[in-house]
């Protein structure tokens, strides 16, 4: 895949010193029963050299309280209710960092993730962002397993064009270096998705990606953000739609010739199959075989792999029991059968 790049691109500055000042960024809205434990995780950090930027994005619970109570150790912002893109678009104009990481109100970090960070980025500085692993935890705050560890590095743009995806991780798991973060604003507000699918998306194009390939902070799992696994199909087509567009016009921005076709996006074809009702059983294989292949190309693990092209399969073979499988997931699904099984079989 050739790279039409125009003959002078963009310049990372190197960070001037091993210490650099890391903005925390936090987007706030009605989170109040979990705001406290995501601030005082930051100001907990083993590494000090930090400034926190507290966006509430027009919160009608106690956030506003919660947040004026630390003073002046955060830089706290009030706004009308404008979305997690305003939300960040406000943050980042006012950050000070050299780097920048974010933090969704119901999440935390691990006491040592900011060290690890600045860490990393200096060791790499061929790096514009970072992922990295997580535990997750349910709506009391209790460990219920770890996220998917395995991100890519590198020059992931071709993978971007290419397939439409690599493999990144969620908000509270990014980090990124400030001045690239500054070329791609404005974050677009006008879509419903979310501002992390538009970052995670053009940043690549502006330099390497790097991963820590272990978990540094705890991902709270409720209703509110279990958007992944919902029956809301339009919704998820718009989100890969958006996301495509996100790619090709960041490409179109940098002079690339390259452009990504949605028809490549593995999860927005499955997704049709249970918009449509159904497809052929052609259609289906090839939806498994993509799926396959897109994997192979990221780099997945082969339980990733397999549990992927299970998913996708079951949206495309049998678009009803898809659904299910959007909203429960698919381990939620297959457990859901096996104890429908058990009832059956005691039944008898």
């Amino acid at each position: 895949m050739t790279k039409m790049l125009p003959e002078v691109r963009f310049v990372n500055e190197p960070i001037k010193t091993n210490s650099p000042l890391v903005s925390v960024i936090i987007a706030n809205y009605n989170y109040a029963n979990f705001l406290r434990q995501a601030i005082d995780s930051v100001f907990e950090q083993t590494y000090q050299n930090l400034e926190l930027i507290v966006v509430d994005d027009g919160s009608t619970d106690r956030s506003r309280e919660i947040i004026e109570s630390y003073g002046d150790r955060l830089i706290a912002i009030f706004q009308k209710n404008s979305g997690q893109g305003a939300a960040f678009n406000t943050a980042i104009a006012k950050a000070k960092g050299d780097l920048v990481c974010f933090l969704d109100a119901d999440d935390y970090f691990y006491r040592d993730k900011l060290a690890k960070v600045v860490a990393a980025f200096n060791q790499h500085p061929e790096w514009v962002q970072i992922s990295h692993g997580r535990t997750s935890i349910d709506l009391q705050g209790n460990p219920i397993g770890t996220g998917y560890h395995r991100h890519n590095r590198g020059d992931v743009s071709g993978l971007l064009l290419q397939w439409g995806k690599y493999a990144w991780s969620i908000t509270s798991g990014l980090a990124y270096r400030r001045q690239t973060l500054m070329q791609i604003l404005p974050i677009p507000t006008k879509r419903k998705e979310a501002a992390d699918a538009y970052i995670t998306a053009a940043v690549p194009f502006y330099g390497e990606v790097g991963s820590i390939d272990e978990p540094l902070m705890f991902y709270r799992m409720h209703g509110n953000n279990l958007q992944a696994y919902n029956d809301n199909v339009e919704f998820l087509l718009q989100q890969k739609e958006a996301i495509a567009s996100y790619i090709n016009d960041t490409a179109a921005k940098l002079g690339l010739r390259d452009r990504f076709d949605l028809q490549k996006d593995v999860d927005h074809r499955s997704l049709k199959a249970i918009q449509q009702g159904g497809v052929s059983l052609k259609e289906s294989l090839a939806i498994i075989g993509l799926s396959i292949r897109e994997s192979i190309a990221i780099g997945r693990s082969p339980k990733d792999t397999i549990e992927r092209t299970l998913r996708r399969g079951i949206c495309a073979l049998f678009p009803q029991q898809g659904k299910i499988v959007l909203r429960l997931g698919l381990r939620g699904y297959l457990r859901s059968k096996t104890r429908s099984g058990q009832r059956a079989y005691s039944s008898n």
